[in-house]
């Protein structure tokens, strides 16, 4: 019988011990976010507004959520790749997207072969900054100012260039300004590149839509005459260039943002926690030193109702946009 009792005890106390090393094994507890390294995703090549944008964030996420962030640069078909990439990843925070307006609400109203909602497939974290456009010519084209521009257009219908590339900001710009004026310019359009500012300089291209962040020395430098800056807000950096309303032209708002976003499904508590930290990151002075450094500017009060809002809103804008235009749905 005390054999018999040894026996059952020492069965009871091997157990208990399987029990404790089951509930202790690390590989199988719950791990606290971010346990690891987190990927950063941008789909753009380096060197760009939002390469640049793209490690301040890194470095400023890792810096709030004590783990490394490291920068995947995913480039090609207008950061659509990465936005899809990243769609499709596992929702559990630790690949992240820093999205963009052109891959995730403008997408869909040009291309046939985006494979991702541009609502449903991301959980949409924060909005943080959005660029500035001017609207340069130039420095021989002969207006001077936005009434000058439209009068000139009136004139000359089809005669005046600007380029850009398909679906960008440079060439929404035109075809807003078209849309707003009931003018037309041709549009030509370029894979990328500096070669349209290059062009507008050289005077093949009469007139540009392009970002403060790619132009800013060369309306310093005379190369290009700016007229406006086609935002709600004039520039720091150009503090006697007016709006386009209020150059005396109607209201026309072309920026470009930037945010943080991660696949659909992302448990609420790391939503919270990435969220928590761009907040602070956000009034971060390094932070606001970059975005000042290639003409951005800081988007205050997003939230994950607010930009996933924004998205949709944005969605229906662009693709009546396209409708509007006539715009090709390329493949």
């Amino acid at each position: 019988m005390f054999r018999l009792f040894r026996k059952a005890a020492s069965i009871v106390v091997g157990v208990a011990v399987l029990c404790a090393g089951h509930i202790a094994d690390p590989a199988e507890a719950a791990d606290v976010y971010p346990a690891t390294t987190i990927k950063l995703v941008v789909g753009f090549p380096p060197g760009g507004p939002t390469d640049i944008i793209g490690r301040v964030i890194g470095r400023l996420l890792s810096k709030e959520l004590n783990q490394t962030v490291i920068i995947e640069n995913n480039g090609g078909a207008g950061g659509m790749i990465a936005a899809s990439n990243v769609s499709r990843a596992k929702p559990d925070g630790y690949t992240l997207l820093v999205a963009v307006e052109s891959s995730n609400t403008r997408a869909k109203a040009l291309y046939a072969s985006v494979r991702y909602d541009q609502q449903k497939g991301f959980t949409y974290i924060r909005k943080l900054a959005k660029l500035r456009n001017l609207l340069v010519v130039n420095p021989n084209f002969p207006v001077s100012s936005v009434p000058e521009l439209v009068a000139y257009l009136k004139a000359h219908p089809g005669e005046v260039n600007f380029g850009g590339t398909f679906g960008a900001t440079s060439h929404i710009g035109g075809t807003l300004f078209d849309m707003a004026y009931d003018t037309k310019m041709s549009f030509i359009n370029y894979s990328g590149g500096n070669q349209p500012i290059v062009d507008c300089m050289s005077g093949i291209l009469q007139l540009g839509f392009f970002t403060e962040a790619t132009i800013g020395q060369q309306v310093k430098a005379g190369t290009l005459k700016a007229l406006a800056v086609t935002s709600a807000e004039r520039s720091p950096a150009f503090p006697d260039l007016p709006t386009i309303e209020q150059a005396g032209g109607k209201p026309i708002d072309i920026s470009p943002w930037f945010g943080v976003a991660g696949p659909p499904g992302l448990p609420a508590d790391v939503v919270a926690k990435v969220g928590a930290a761009l907040d602070k990151a956000s009034s971060d002075p390094e932070f606001l030193k970059q975005l000042e450094t290639i003409g951005a500017t800081l988007i205050t009060g997003s939230t994950v109702e607010s930009f996933t809002s924004d998205v949709g809103k944005e969605e229906a804008y662009w693709n009546k946009w396209a409708k509007d235009i006539g715009a090709p749905l390329l493949k």
